[in-house]
């Protein structure tokens, strides 16, 4: 695959310099020009280019022509991003720059349209309706607080004040894909919009179940977004976004996998599992506005119910089998306060505050003890937060720009614990009664400092320290009461970049190097001589990498993309016992490199029946990375190509596609049960294709 990546690269450059002609007439350049990169988030300069920091940006048109459907469509899309494949949407676990969590609450945080989504069971949802999305990389603490330790992604869809218009689409594919959507987008004078989207997706899956002959993952969803913008005078608007999704899954597609050979068994269990999930999301937003400030006062409310029934031993014996369900609801209030003057000085002040509670109950079965087992797990979790960020332009010098930042971040979780269990045909006894409780909190400092070259160019630097509260583990193997709970993990990251644009701004760059120092990191490990897994503290890590973005305009309606991360991150004090550490070992789940390239061509017909024809191609490389501790087990670098063809003509497009298109075979997950010293991987998806039909009304 490293030769396809080569090979690719070299199509780019041919192509590169076949079209370079095109550029220029005698000593004359022609206008091809990128547009100015800009950003929509409230608490950020508009111009990515002004912001001392690494950001990435995928518009509309991209997640359209890369045929991106969810959140984990864009793993290794963006350098030094990665998301595990889970084969449910139970779990999805981001990691930037190598932070990141595989199970339990995440330490990269996720906003759709300014509502935060807390729980990782909430980030797997549909696209459909989605204008942008924007990654920031690095930690994000001090303007958003708990979860961003390695960035945030900010997802925004579509506004009925920019877009009024009717489309449709309909798709189908390989292996049951279809999937129905509905936009609806009505802007009412210059002040009142609304639009309506609904989305329908079923897929029968990838992998059979041996045992039962069904698929082990099928899927169906069905969504929908409603918007409503009232713009009641220049200076106040009022919005409302709500949004919702139910979902199920069957199955989940692992099987018991062989180390020394690197091969898996057929995937083969006894016992139906599935997940469903309910999710709902709504947004309040009131924005005020004068020449000197913008006010942001945003209320937002989240519930999902989801019911996990695994069996959770993964083999065709009847072994274990649990059922877990997961009830949240989430209250969130944040006011932003910040200068809109041309002024020097730039200023922001914010309050973030929010009550949680999550239900949990399990209800299991081993069968070989007849041994049931009733876990109830209640968690409230509530916090506030003050912060400011100043920035100040022109700072001693012509061009130099100091930001700082800071945020104390308060934090209360809690948690009421019941564990039962019953044995052959005894009645549950009651086995733990337990009440835990944890305050935390934590002053979250950031500074910056960049200097303008000229317009177009800057290099800046920056500290900031990322940040995590601590909680607690529910696995019922657990026999140490020290394992009950896991401390606060903390990091420092340390950032040297450069951001420019070249040949009057139809090529861009945006190259960084960082370092982080990361302490008591939250590991997930199996529980001693038990079922399942427990977070538990690593001593010392340290990440170090690079990053490089370019984005040109070869020619025109010719754009090519290329993304490269490297991560080199690993345990530098991580001490088990006297006879077990893991220093200078590599952290699992983190490749050591991503790289994304990509070419989209844009064909103009003034004639005939066709408008146009757009043509994107696009390669994703993952590096290698390992899945265990001892870095005994690893997944070698594969890479992925995709490619999509879209014919445009009036109102009508039609959409061909292909996603890893050479078939390559490679492991999206593994894991071991280390009771039944088992473990099991999960293969990543076949080549799939299929057809887009749209209609604009």
């Amino acid at each position: 695959m490293k030769k396809l990546a080569v090979t690719f690269l070299a199509i780019t450059a041919f192509v590169t310099l076949s079209t370079a002609q095109d550029i220029f007439e005698g000593d004359t350049v022609k206008n091809y020009k990128l547009d100015e990169i800009t950003i929509k988030s409230p608490k950020e300069l508009p111009l990515v280019r002004e912001i001392p920091g690494s950001i990435s940006l995928i518009s509309e048109r991209q997640l359209e022509s890369t045929e991106t459907n969810s959140l984990s469509d864009i793993s290794s899309t963006v350098p030094n991003l990665f998301m595990l494949d889970y084969g449910s949407k139970l779990q999805t676990s981001v990691f930037i720059r190598g932070v990141g969590s595989r199970l339990g609450t995440p330490s990269v945080g996720l906003y759709v349209d300014n509502v935060p989504y807390f729980e990782k069971a909430s980030f797997a949802f549909d696209f459909f309706d989605i204008e942008r999305i924007e990654v920031f990389r690095g930690p994000q603490g001090t303007l958003y607080g708990r979860n961003t330790m390695g960035g945030i992604i900010n997802v925004f869809s579509k506004s009925p004040l920019v877009y009024d218009e009717t489309n449709i689409s309909a798709t189908a594919g390989n292996y049951g894909n279809y999937n129905v959507n509905i936009n609806h987008y009505n802007k009412i004078g210059k002040n009142l919009g609304y639009s309506i989207s609904g989305n329908y997706l079923n897929h029968n899956g990838y992998f059979t179940n041996e045992f039962s002959g069904k698929p082990a993952d099928k899927q169906y969803s069905a969504g929908g977004r409603g918007r409503l913008i009232w713009k009641l005078s220049d200076k106040l608007s009022l919005e409302n976004i709500a949004s919702f999704e139910i979902s199920k899954q069957f199955g989940f597609p692992y099987a018991l996998r062989n180390d020394s050979t690197k091969q898996t068994e057929s995937v083969n269990y006894d016992q139906e599992s599935y997940y469903v999930r309910d999710l709902f999301s709504n947004g309040f937003v009131v924005k005020y506005e004068n020449d000197a400030f913008e006010f942001i006062s945003t209320t937002s409310y989240q519930y999902y119910d989801g019911l996990m029934s695994v069996d959770q031993d993964f083999t065709s014996k009847k072994i274990y089998f649990f059922e877990i369900g997961d009830k949240q609801n989430m209250l969130s209030q944040e006011l932003v306060l910040k200068s809109l003057s041309d002024s020097k000085y730039k200023w922001l002040f914010g309050t973030f505050g929010f009550y949680q509670t999550m239900d949990q109950e399990t209800n299991g079965n081993i069968y070989a003890q007849k041994i049931k087992q009733e876990i109830l797990s209640d968690f409230k979790i509530s916090g506030i937060a003050f912060y400011h960020q100043s920035t100040f332009d022109d700072f001693l010098i012509k061009n130099l720009s100091v930001t700082a930042g800071v945020r104390l971040d308060i934090e209360k979780d809690a948690l009421d614990y019941t564990f039962n269990q019953a044995v052959g045909e005894a009645p549950f006894s009651n086995l733990a009664s337990e009440n835990y409780s944890e305050n935390f909190i934590q002053f979250i400092p950031k500074g910056a400092i960049r200097y303008s070259l000229n317009k177009s160019s800057n290099i800046y630097t920056s500290v900031s320290k990322g940040y995590k509260s601590g909680g607690f583990n529910t696995n019922t193997s657990i026999v140490l009461e020290e394992d009950r709970s896991f401390d606060a993990e903390q990091s420092w990251n340390y950032e040297l970049g450069f951001k420019s644009s070249f040949i009057d701004n139809r090529l861009f760059v945006d190259a960084a190097v960082f370092y982080i120092d990361w302490k008591d990191q939250q590991i997930d490990v199996p529980v001693p001589g038990g079922r399942g897994n427990m977070k538990v503290n690593a001593g010392e890590s340290v990440n170090k990498g690079v990053e490089l973005f370019i984005k040109g305009l070869i020619a025109e309606n010719l754009e090519a993309t290329f993304g490269y991360g490297y991560t080199h991150a690993i345990f530098t004090d991580y001490v088990v016992s006297e006879t077990l550490n893991y220093n200078e070992n590599f952290i699992p789940y983190i490749p050591k490199s991503s790289i994304n390239a990509g070419l989209n061509k844009t064909f103009i017909f003034s004639n005939g029946i066709l408008d146009k024809i757009d043509a994107n191609v696009n390669y994703k490389g993952v590096g290698e990375h390992y899945w265990s501790l001892d870095n005994s087990i690893y997944e070698d670098y594969y890479g992925l190509l995709d490619a999509k063809l879209s014919f445009v003509s009036g109102k009508f497009q039609f959409d061909v596609w292909a996603k890893n298109i050479l078939n390559t075979s490679y492991y999206s997950y593994y894991f071991e049960i280390s009771a039944l010293k088992n473990t099991y991987a999960q293969k990543g998806n076949p080549a799939t294709f299929g057809a887009n039909l749209k209609i604009n009304l």
